[in-house]
């Protein structure tokens, strides 16, 4: 009885640091999500501005706006000459500076531009190179006489999100191996206690799958049941702070843009603890019936 008063303790000290190893992870994974959407939704105003040069003949503008609309990474296109350029500097420098913004020799300063607007179907991560690769081709073309789209701002954007995915990367990697080692030693100790049970099994002949099935249930549902929890968990913490954002930070209208799993991505978590849950029972039984009956208990690896 206090045996397996022992067992029922073990395993459901098992549940709870295996649901507290898949809450880490779940958070991650959802800090990630959400950090890499509200960066992207931030700089979906992000854009590349082309200066044209003063010598810039009709059919050198028309040919970059026609190479421009045969990129698929271009979303929109708009022409701003020096007058829309000059009256837009006016309204931004008018409660600075309203008599600099009056001067119309500035209008002789400011060039006309290409404003670009990239697309939507962008790869998350990918606007860097995609703005690179745009200025690249751009940089050939006659009458283009400087590019911008605030490299530093960008470059700064794309190693902050690089970052953070390969630091979750590396702790979801850390975890499914912790894991794996504290389900396997739940289930190995299983296999210790049944030891004689195994044996006796084994002398009348049960086959393999036989024998082994319990303890590959055992763990399977040991994964399960515990990616169920930490779901539940995540999802709650989830809630609390939408709702500390909505109530707190509303000038940012942050809630609106957060969101939880989709549902595919809850089915996948839940496949994947289940075949951990599995694998790490497998590791475990693999050796029975392969002589286990005239082995020590020490040979289950």
């Amino acid at each position: 009885m206090k045996s397996q008063q022992k067992s029922w303790m073990l395993k459901f000290s098992t549940l709870i640091v295996v649901t507290a190893c898949f809450s880490v992870l779940l958070a991650s994974l959802l800090v990630s999500k959400n950090l890499n959407k509200l960066l992207v939704l931030w700089g979906e105003d992000i854009q590349m501005t082309v200066y044209l040069s003063d010598e810039i003949q009709t059919s050198e503008k028309q040919k970059i706006q026609d190479w421009l609309s045969q990129q698929s990474s271009v979303e929109k296109v708009d022409y701003i000459n020096q007058k829309k350029a000059f009256e837009n500097f006016q309204t931004q420098l008018s409660s600075y500076a309203p008599n600099l913004s009056e001067d119309e020799e500035l209008l002789k300063m400011i060039p006309a531009s290409l404003e670009i607007k990239l697309s939507y179907q962008i790869p998350e991560g990918q606007e860097l190179k995609t703005m690179q690769s745009l200025k690249e081709g751009l940089s050939q073309l006659p009458g283009v006489d400087e590019i911008s789209y605030g490299q530093d701002w960008v470059q700064k954007y794309s190693a902050l999100v690089s970052g953070f995915r390969a630091g979750f990367n590396g702790l979801g990697l850390i975890l499914s191996l912790a894991v794996l080692f504290i389900i396997s030693n739940v289930v190995r100790t299983s296999v210790f206690s049944r030891h004689d049970e195994i044996v006796v099994l084994e002398m009348i002949g049960a086959s393999f799958k036989r024998i082994r099935k319990p303890f590959l249930v055992e763990g399977a549902i040991l994964g399960f049941v515990s990616s169920v929890v930490a779901l539940g968990v995540c999802g709650g913490f989830y809630l609390l702070g939408t709702k500390f954002v909505s109530e707190n930070l509303s000038f940012l209208k942050l809630s609106e843009n957060l969101e939880f799993f989709s549902l595919p991505s809850i089915v996948l978590f839940l496949f994947v603890g289940t075949t951990i849950g599995t694998l790490a029972s497998y590791f475990c039984v693999r050796s029975i019936n392969d002589g286990f009956s005239g082995s020590q208990r020490g040979a289950i690896e």
